[in-house]
């Protein structure tokens, strides 16, 4: 194969051009090399597209109630040419200021779950009143571990509240 295509395997195979966002330099390459910042996973089948990890979920949402809290976001402009987008949440329990944060305890949970979420909301429940939280939406794909580039998250911080419990004594007469 002449360069920009390639031949997985030997045979009687014809010759593919190289996948999008991948190429090849050399005569009788087996696979294409991927361009900068794109990738392809060891599940990946030569023949695919380069992809890259996606960009930061947007429009996050905080929904208060007490001690535990609704977060919806949108999808990531950027799927980073893949279908297999999930989101991690990632809780910090932080002081007055924004810097002394520390990660959450293991008494708070999320429903359904913490990591590999297929869509677009998430309930945190069991957090302490009063108390200052910030939480990280990552999305990632199935390149996004390949990647040297920063995580592309979006944040959102807030304090939870108490209701005031009432009680009141009835006398019956």
């Amino acid at each position: 194969c002449r360069p920009g295509f390639y031949k997985a395997s030997a045979g009687n195979v014809k010759c593919a051009k190289c996948p999008p966002h991948s190429s090849t330099y050399e005569d009788a390459s087996l696979n294409c090399r991927c361009e900068k910042n794109y990738f392809r996973s060891e599940k990946d089948p030569p023949s695919m597209a380069c992809t890259r990890p996606p960009s930061a979920p947007r429009n996050v949402i905080s929904n208060i109630n007490e001690t535990s809290v609704i977060l919806d976001w949108s999808w990531p402009l950027d799927t980073g040419g893949r279908k297999d987008v999930t989101f991690n949440i990632i809780c910090k329990k932080c002081g007055g200021n924004i810097k002394m944060c520390e990660p959450c305890s293991d008494n708070v949970r999320f429903l359904p779950r913490q990591t590999g979420l297929t869509n677009t909301t998430v309930t945190v429940v069991d957090l302490l009143a009063h108390t200052n939280y910030t939480f990280e939406i990552d999305a990632v794909n199935g390149v996004s571990d390949l990647s040297t580039l920063s995580r592309q998250f979006a944040a959102v911080s807030i304090t939870t509240n108490q209701a005031e419990l009432t009680l009141t004594t009835c006398v019956l007469g």
